[in-house]
């Protein structure tokens, strides 16, 4: 049976023994690119992060866990400026981000036309950014399994374990980043 193909971002992976250190990034207001929970957060001018483009490489910072307004409230919440559940281009705010350390593991979604397998375990790939969703506030960025074995950025490390997920298109994976700003140095495919 086919996996579904409904991209959910990046999300920091619970119980198999990696810890994720959580800090608070500023947004600037020229940011271009609306900011969604589970999307790759790249480095910016002045300490700040923006969604990153795809295969950000070495200016990765980690994955968008949280986003506050620029007053610091959850956005979407009752006292928030920002009515929506992700943040709009061209506004300031504050996005948490699960840090792009060595050991830090993440579950993404492979993209559409390729069918990984198995036998992927230990190779690289970028990840692509789609654009989020507007309606269900929900991240569009999945692994690039088009370029599996060539890219740098995310190296894979195993299937997510759950019933209806196998090695097809759409297939859920473990990842760690294999290249960030934050101490990963970008090592070849195995």
């Amino acid at each position: 049976m086919a996996n579904i193909d409904r991209p959910r971002g990046f999300r920091p992976a619970e119980g198999i023994g990696s810890q994720h250190i959580v800090k608070r990034f500023p947004i600037d207001s020229s940011n271009s690119t609306a900011v969604f929970v589970g999307d790759v957060m790249d480095l910016n001018a002045a300490g700040s992060v923006r969604p990153a483009a795809a295969d950000a490489g070495v200016t990765a910072a980690g994955v968008c866990v949280g986003i506050q307004d620029s007053n610091g409230n959850p956005i979407g919440s009752p006292n928030s400026s920002v009515s929506t559940k992700y943040l709009p281009t061209s506004t300031a705010g504050y996005a948490l981000v699960a840090m792009a350390l060595p050991g830090a593991v993440f579950i993404c979604q492979t993209d559409s036309g390729t069918v990984p397998t198995s036998a992927d375990i230990g190779a690289t790939a970028d990840h692509a950014a789609g654009s989020g969703d507007t309606t269900t506030a929900v991240s569009r960025h999945e692994l690039d399994a088009s370029n599996i074995g060539t890219g740098l950025q995310f190296r894979i490390i195993g299937i997510l374990e759950e019933p209806g997920n196998t090695w097809l298109e759409h297939v859920d994976v473990y990842v760690v980043f294999n290249e960030s700003a934050f101490g990963v140095s970008g090592a070849a495919s195995v």
